[in-house]
């Protein structure tokens, strides 16, 4: 029960980074700036922000064996390997769905923005939506958890 109410805070903070990521990566692909990279300046923000509230609210007073920086760099490596999860999410999505006339003609009727742009946002948050499971167990497992006794 217990693993259940951290990942829902881990959740709630995870929206809140879902927020700043898609503020950025929106904002960038409105630029035309290419998804690729807009991603990964959306990413470099939203983790530093998850960071701070999974430390000091998810998972507050976890891992007390680890210095803070120790704990970033753990949180920072493990959401580099779910990054990269997401990119390829990311990519292959905006691939998939790129020329594909339904979706296009759905994105016509019920979204202001232009089709590829708002493939690449929908596609974005496909990719961080799968990349969150292995992100939680991931910090669940090795940036918060507690040393062991020697």
């Amino acid at each position: 029960m217990k693993i259940i109410k951290v990942f829902i805070k881990f959740g709630l903070v995870g929206a809140s980074g879902v927020l700043v990521n898609m503020a950025i990566y929106s904002s960038l692909i409105a630029f035309d700036v290419n998804y690729l990279v807009a991603a990964t300046i959306a990413f470099l923000f939203a983790v530093s922000s998850n960071f701070y509230l999974n430390f000091v609210w998810t998972f507050k007073g976890k891992g007390e064996g680890k210095s803070v920086k120790e704990k970033y760099t753990h949180f920072f490596l493990i959401s580099l390997v779910n990054f990269v999860i997401n990119l390829f999410v990311l990519r292959l999505a905006v691939e998939s769905l790129a020329g594909n006339e339904y979706i296009y003609g759905m994105l016509e009727k019920y979204s202001k923005l232009d089709s590829d742009k708002t493939i690449k946002i929908i596609s974005q948050i496909i990719g961080i939506g799968i990349a969150t499971f292995f992100n939680f167990f991931g910090n669940y497992f090795i940036t918060f958890r507690e040393k062991k006794e020697k």
